[in-house]
């Protein structure tokens, strides 16, 4: 009998390790992303923010509205952000120097699937935003999708354009 116990415990300690490295082996491994967007915010003014979807309440006060238009580019062609398109919105409160806000992106892939995902503004310096990001969900495969990183964002001089780079990985 104690033979047969030392013989189940040694097999099932065999079937334990096979299982977890065969379930580490087919575990999904995380796409890098790594991409670069030109965007332009064709949204119209609100007449109570003025010009440039920017509002000073006070010298210490200030909302910032955040909408444009992406396509998003990347060197790498396998890149799952690879000829994302579409919209993002949200906003900001700048008070006391201190930067919050966000939004959310409403994306397609360049197969045509729908996903979301929110961002989140942790910093603004001069032309540039900044924060991290992280996927809420969509359809075919980004039903299952979960994926974060980092942006950042550079409004160039004419106001409607900028340049938006995000970094980060996606598992599906």
């Amino acid at each position: 009998m104690a033979q047969f116990r030392k013989s189940v415990s040694v097999s099932s300690t065999f079937a334990a390790v096979f299982f977890f490295s065969t379930a580490t082996l087919v575990s999904a491994q995380a796409d890098q992303i790594d991409v670069r967007a030109a965007s332009f915010a064709q949204t119209a003014q609100l007449a109570t923010f003025g010009l440039y979807n920017n509002a000073v309440i006070t010298d210490k006060l200030n909302l910032k509205r955040i909408n444009a238009d992406y396509v998003f580019m990347g060197a790498n062609p396998e890149d799952p952000f690879e000829l994302v398109s579409g919209s993002c919105f949200g906003g900001a409160v700048v008070k006391n120097a201190k930067i919050q806000g966000g939004g959310v992106c409403s994306l397609k892939d360049k197969t045509g699937a729908p996903f979301a995902i929110s961002f989140e503004v942790s910093q603004i310096e001069g032309r540039t935003y900044s924060g991290t990001w992280a996927i809420l969900g969509g359809s075919e495969k980004w039903a299952t999708a979960k994926g974060s990183g980092t942006w950042s964002r550079y409004q160039l001089p004419n106001k409607d354009l900028s340049v938006t780079d995000l970094k980060g990985e996606v598992t599906f």
